[in-house]
């Protein structure tokens, strides 16, 4: 048996893209009053690109965003900064963590992005060890092993701690 616990960005965060590219689309468009078609042509040359990359950055990566627990381990999927397979039998120890305390404040990034408090990378902390987070939230269960830390905060932190409980007996 196993349960997937998703970790998907807040809704307001796509959105707010569409207004800010809304904007700068006004904004180009105003600004060439030079007719319809430069102002077409800079729009399709510079706005959809970006509003494309942010997109897919802001909205079809963290949907993606999941964490499976299963009888042989923590399955996590979170493109395209982390993906990771945790076996029951490297688990140091499971834990409830708030990304604001000292402790697990972030040092320093390798590939990170965190966004409207969607948050998914590997980084450092503060308290020197490696790890990969993936949480919409500050509060996370941490997983430990030897190597790294694992910060994961799914919309339903309850559900995921409880599925790990269980498969951990």
């Amino acid at each position: 048996m196993h349960s997937i616990h998703k970790i998907p960005i807040t809704p307001l965060a796509p959105l707010g893209l569409l207004a800010f590219v809304a904007a700068v689309a006004a904004a180009v468009a105003w600004s060439f009053r030079s007719g319809l078609t430069w102002t077409a042509i800079c729009l399709i040359a510079v706005v959809a690109p970006l509003a494309l990359l942010y997109w897919y950055m802001l909205y079809v990566n963290p949907r993606r965003a999941s964490v499976t627990v299963a009888e042989e381990g923590i399955l996590l999927a979170a493109p395209p900064f982390a993906s990771a397979v945790i076996p029951w039998a490297s688990v140091r120890e499971t834990l409830e963590a708030n990304l604001l305390d000292p402790e697990f404040a972030i040092g320093k990034s390798k590939k990170f992005m965190h966004f409207a408090g969607y948050r998914s990378g590997v980084v450092e902390l503060a308290n020197g060890r490696e790890a990969v987070i993936v949480a919409n939230r500050t509060t996370v269960l941490c997983v430990r092993t030897e190597e790294r830390d694992y910060l994961l905060g799914p919309t339903d932190l309850d559900a995921l701690v409880r599925a790990v409980a269980q498969a951990r007996k």
